[in-house]
C-alpha cells in the first residue's frame, strides 16, 4: 500500500517537472524569439536614423533656409527711423532722465547710403 502511494507521488512528481520543463522550453522561445524581433527593428531603427539625420541636415542648410525666408516671407530691410536707442530709463527704479542722442539712427542712416552707392 505504502509502495503504490510512493509510485504514485513519484509519477506525479516526474509528470510535474515534464509539464515544467515544457512550459520553461515555450517560454524560453518566445523570449529568444522577442529579442530577435527587437535586435532586428534596432537594426532597422539605426539604419532609418542615419537616412534622417541627412534629410535634416539638408532640411537645416542656411542656402535652403534662406531661399525659403526670400521665397516666402515677405521682409524689407530696417529703415533708421524704425531704431531707438537703448532707454536705461525702463529698467532703473530712478526715474532719471537720460539723453538721447539718436546717434544710432544716424550711424545705420550712413551706412544705408553707403550701400547704396
Amino acid at each position: 500500500m505504502i509502495a503504490k502511494k510512493s509510485t504514485v507521488f513519484f509519477i506525479f512528481l516526474v509528470c510535474l517537472a515534464g509539464f515544467w520543463t515544457f512550459y520553461l522550453k515555450y517560454s524560453v522561445i518566445s523570449i529568444e524569439d522577442r529579442i530577435r524581433i527587437a535586435r532586428r527593428e534596432i537594426i532597422n531603427e539605426k539604419k532609418n536614423q542615419h537616412i534622417l539625420k541627412a534629410e535634416w541636415k539638408s532640411l537645416t542648410s542656411p542656402e535652403r533656409i534662406q531661399n525659403l525666408a526670400l521665397k516666402h516671407l515677405d521682409l524689407k530691410q530696417i529703415e533708421p527711423k524704425q531704431l531707438r536707442e537703448f532707454d536705461l530709463s525702463l529698467f532703473h527704479s530712478e526715474k532719471k532722465k537720460y539723453k538721447k542722442s539718436g546717434k544710432l539712427s544716424k550711424l545705420v542712416g550712413e551706412i544705408l547710403s553707403q550701400m547704396e552707392h
